[in-house]
């Protein structure tokens, strides 16, 4: 009997904290309107979480998916949006600027950003057509390990996410931990690497390359540890990496176009 009797109750618990989530996404009005429908769209309850936290990837999918979730606005207006981050500001916010990026969106500028060292919260004025969907934003930061935990619509034009950052990673950063080489590519972007536990670094630029290196050393929270620049051209260069690094950027100090032909890596 008691088994039930908690089983009853982690069920109506359940029931109610998804329902004020979806409330929350919603807004008041449409999840009053829409009650009905949300009531037998999300029957299974259970679904939408994930060790005990809502996955908002599935909620904010189901409610795309059901028509729930109504974003554009009647013309193109300034939306406040807050990012409450917790864990690692700098990385966080390098990765939350990306994500955006990739989602279309480029013309905000920040009212806010406030840290305290451990965590950040950033205010917005985004310029849009349509708020930023949260099944995208929601997506994309899941690709760099980055989870939601909490969405609130405060009334049409006033969004605050919260996030949790703690195992957050620079996403497509190329592997140099379980690989000892690399050999990349032509790149429009400085190339990011990922490593651990090297000593040095060998960089090789293929044939028909020159540059003039820019190397940046970060620790885990993306913080600088150490830069290498230098005014002469170089066909290759080895460095010793500081430790505790474990991001390199390699960039050239005035074009990409000068490693065209893509470079090697190799970690000793």
């Amino acid at each position: 009997m008691k088994k039930l009797i908690l089983i009853i109750a982690c069920t109506l618990y359940l029931n109610a904290g998804l329902n004020t989530n979806i409330q929350n996404i919603i807004g008041p009005s449409a999840y009053n309107k829409h009650k009905n429908l949300i009531n037998y769209v999300f029957n299974n309850k259970n679904a939408y979480y994930t060790n005990g936290q809502v996955n908002y990837v599935r909620l904010t999918q189901k409610l795309q998916s059901n028509g729930l979730l109504k974003l554009k606005y009647k013309s193109t207006r300034y939306v406040d949006i807050t990012f409450n981050i917790s864990n690692t500001p700098t990385k966080s916010l390098k990765i939350l600027k990306d994500v955006l990026k990739s989602l279309g969106h480029y013309y905000y500028f920040t009212q806010e950003a406030i840290s305290d060292g451990d965590s950040i919260k950033w205010t917005i004025k985004l310029k849009t057509e349509a708020a930023i969907n949260p099944l995208r934003l929601s997506t994309a930061l899941a690709k760099r390990n980055c989870r939601v935990t909490n969405i609130i619509r405060e009334g049409s034009y006033k969004w605050n996410y919260s996030i949790n950052s703690n195992n957050s990673n620079i996403y497509k950063a190329k592997d140099l931990v379980v690989n000892n080489q690399l050999a990349l590519k032509k790149s429009l972007k400085p190339y990011m690497v990922k490593i651990d536990s090297a000593n040095a670094i060998f960089i090789n630029s293929n044939p028909g390359n020159r540059w003039y290196p820019n190397v940046v050393f970060y620790d885990n929270d993306l913080n600088i540890i150490d830069i290498y620049k230098d005014e002469n051209l170089q066909k290759s260069l080895r460095l010793d990496v500081p430790t505790d690094t474990k991001y390199i950027k390699i960039n050239d100090l005035y074009s990409l176009a000068n490693l065209k032909r893509g470079i090697s890596i190799t970690k000793e």
